[in-house]
C-alpha cells in the first residue's frame, strides 16, 4: 500500500526514477521518497532539496520526503512512522455531508469551467472508497471538468483533510 522510492541523493533524481514514480501513482499506492546517501550531501539546504524534488515529482506533490543514510542510519528511523502515517491518510473515510461541506464552499469561491455557454455545476460529492481515496462527483456534464479544475479539487480536499503520501482518485460523472 506504501511504496518507499529510494533515491540517490548523490546522482539527484534520474528520468528513471521519475518513470518509477509514474507507475506507483498510475498503481494508486502511497509514496515516500527517499533520498539516500545525505551524509556524502556537502549543501544540505533542506527547503532547496525539497524544492528541487518537488520540481522533477510535480505529480506526485503530496509526497513527503525523507533525508537518510542507510551507512549512517541517520534518519532511517523515520521511515516506518511516516508509512504508517500514510497508511492511514489512505484508510481514512468522511462522510458526504463533510465532503460536500468543503466542495461547495470551494465552487462558490472559485469560477467554475464553461464551454460553449455551458457552466460545471457540481451537485454533490462522496467519498465511494479508501486504500485509494475515491471520490465521485455528480456533475451536469463532466467533459467540462478541465485537468486544471481537477487540480484545484484535489488540493481543495488535501488542504482540508490531509491524505498526505497518497494519490486520490477523483472521478466525474454526468
Amino acid at each position: 500500500d506504501v511504496i518507499l522510492l529510494v533515491l540517490d541523493a548523490t546522482e539527484m533524481v534520474t528520468s528513471q526514477d521519475t518513470h518509477i514514480a509514474g507507475y506507483i501513482q498510475e498503481a494508486s499506492k502511497g509514496i515516500i521518497i527517499i533520498a539516500n546517501k545525505w551524509d556524502l550531501i556537502e549543501n544540505k539546504d533542506i527547503a532547496s532539496w525539497n524544492k528541487f524534488v518537488k520540481s522533477e515529482f510535480k505529480f506526485a506533490s503530496y509526497a513527503p520526503i525523507l533525508y537518510t543514510s542507510a551507512k549512517s542510519g541517520q534518519g532511517v528511523e523515520k521511515i516506518m512512522p511516516q508509512v504508517i502515517q500514510i497508511y492511514r491518510e489512505r484508510l481514512k473515510r468522511l462522510s458526504t455531508a463533510t465532503v460536500n461541506n468543503v466542495i461547495q464552499q470551494a465552487v462558490a469561491a472559485h469560477n467554475r469551467p464553461t464551454s460553449h455557454g455551458k457552466q460545471l455545476k457540481i451537485f454533490y460529492a462522496t467519498q465511494a472508497e479508501a486504500n485509494p481515496p475515491t471520490f465521485v462527483f455528480f456533475t451536469n456534464d463532466a467533459q467540462l471538468v478541465h485537468f486544471s479544475y481537477r487540480r484545484f479539487l484535489e488540493n481543495t480536499l488535501r488542504q482540508a483533510f490531509g491524505f498526505a503520501g497518497t494519490p486520490l482518485r477523483l472521478i466525474f460523472k454526468t
